[in-house]
C-alpha cells in the first residue's frame, strides 16, 4: 500500500480579520511606534509598506519571511522588529504565550 502525503495549506499570518490590528515597531519587546489598522486591512500591503519606507529612510531592512508577519531593521545601532499585531501592544504586554 502506497502513502501518499497530502500537504497542509499553512495558514497565512498575514491574512486580513475581523478585527483591527496594529501595525508595531518594537525594540526589546517595548513598543515604541503603535499604528492601528481597519479590520480586513490588507496586512501584507501594510508591512511591505512599512518595510520600503524604512529602507527608504536609511535602515538596513531584512526580508519578510513567507509565513512571516513581521521583519528587523537597523540604523544607526538600534535594531528594532516592525511587525502586524493582532493584539493591542498599549493594553496587553507581550510575553511568552501571548496570542
Amino acid at each position: 500500500m502506497r502513502h501518499t502525503s497530502r500537504k497542509r495549506s499553512e495558514p497565512d499570518p498575514l491574512a486580513p480579520i475581523d478585527e483591527p490590528p496594529w501595525l508595531v515597531v518594537r525594540q526589546f519587546w517595548d513598543p515604541l511606534e503603535v499604528t492601528p489598522l481597519a479590520p480586513m486591512a490588507d496586512l501584507r500591503n501594510v508591512l511591505v509598506a512599512a518595510r520600503e519606507a524604512r529602507k527608504v529612510d536609511g535602515w538596513v531592512v531584512e526580508e519578510i519571511g513567507r509565513r512571516s508577519s513581521s521583519f528587523f531593521c537597523s540604523k544607526d545601532g538600534t535594531r528594532v522588529m516592525v511587525g502586524i499585531e493582532r493584539r493591542d501592544p498599549t493594553q496587553s504586554p507581550l510575553n511568552h504565550g501571548a496570542l
